[in-house]
């Protein structure tokens, strides 16, 4: 069995999952972001589970899909996502050590949401895809001739820095993201899609309108609100189709896929990705070029980062092609 996580900026999922990729035991626990301890308290937590879990089963290795920049064959996170204090931490090796010296493969948590797609779920067949991966963050994975396309600075698919509707008077205001916390990069750039169409941004967004702590907002009562009629939440929600749906436009016109997947966990509201199609179909009007454009659900929905992060220790530890 492998113990497999998914480490998001609000939650650290994990489960542990048999050679075909089917799951069992899943569990998640908070996900501390803001740790004084920095990357000391993170491999704390992933021990934690391991340990727990190690009492089941034995565990032949561990698989993880994380934010940030990373390098693959090294097991080093570059950025870290919203999980910031991970910048630099050669983090396949401290896992490694503080599990009993089990062999760990770290990718991107995007780019594992498409290899999951790409191994047994909605691009299984295509040659060149993109996933849009909608949670805390927004994130991707770019797929062509089968393969993830990386980038030279393991940039590609990395979505979240992508830009909306920024004008030349705000760009004479911008602030560097490493510099603010989550918060204030939605308020400080606002341009930029992590802070249009993310479940962060949203609930920020919608604790304004409501006059409550951000904390305090969860997706659930955003859709809720939707449904009793509140037009300012309605029309930020709207807002947030919008982004993404011009995202997949140039998605589409960049690399030219046989389909874009939409996935994470604003994707498993059945209101999103409908929302989505209904201003891509506006889009298209523009030109006939559109009319190749596939627009799909992924497969495996919130398992998806978990899967991709086994098919990527397969690739990594036993040859899997």
């Amino acid at each position: 069995m492998y113990l497999v996580f998914d480490v998001g900026a609000t939650f650290i999922k994990y489960a542990l999952m048999d050679d075909e990729g089917n799951i069992s035991g899943k569990g998640k626990t908070p996900t501390d972001r803001y740790a004084e301890a920095g990357t000391p308290a993170f491999v704390a937590q992933i021990k934690k589970v391991c340990d727990e879990k190690v009492l089941d089963c034995d565990i032949t290795g561990i698989a993880m899909g994380l934010p940030g920049q990373i390098d693959v064959e090294r097991g080093i996170v570059y950025g870290g996502g919203g999980i910031k204090y991970l910048d630099g931490a050669h983090l396949g090796d401290l896992i490694s050590e503080a599990c009993g010296g089990v062999p760990v493969a770290l990718e991107n948590d995007g780019k594992c949401a498409a290899l999951a797609e790409v191994w047994l779920g909605n691009a299984s067949a295509a040659a060149n895809a993109a996933v849009v991966v909608v949670g805390t963050g927004i994130g991707g994975g770019i797929i062509i001739d089968r393969k993830i396309h990386r980038g030279k600075r393991l940039l590609a698919g990395e979505l979240s820095y992508a830009l909306m509707n920024m004008t030349r008077e705000e760009a004479d205001d911008v602030r560097c993201c490493e510099e603010l916390t989550v918060e204030e990069t939605f308020e400080y750039n606002p341009f930029m899609v992590t802070s249009t169409c993310t479940a962060s941004s949203i609930t920020y967004k919608a604790s304004k309108i409501m006059h409550m702590k951000p904390e305090e907002v969860t997706g659930e009562m955003v859709y809720q609100w939707i449904d009793e009629g509140n037009q300012e939440i309605v029309d930020m929600v709207e807002d947030s189709y919008f982004s993404i749906a011009k995202l997949c436009c140039n998605l589409y016109m960049t690399i030219d896929p046989d389909v874009i997947l939409i996935g994470g966990g604003m994707s498993a509201n059945p209101n999103f990705v409908p929302g989505v199609k209904k201003y891509v179909d506006k889009i298209r009007k523009i030109t006939k070029t559109y009319d190749g454009m596939v627009i799909d659900t992924c497969k495996f929905r919130n398992d998806s980062n978990l899967l991709g992060a086994l098919y990527n220790y397969k690739q990594k530890y036993e040859g899997v092609k």
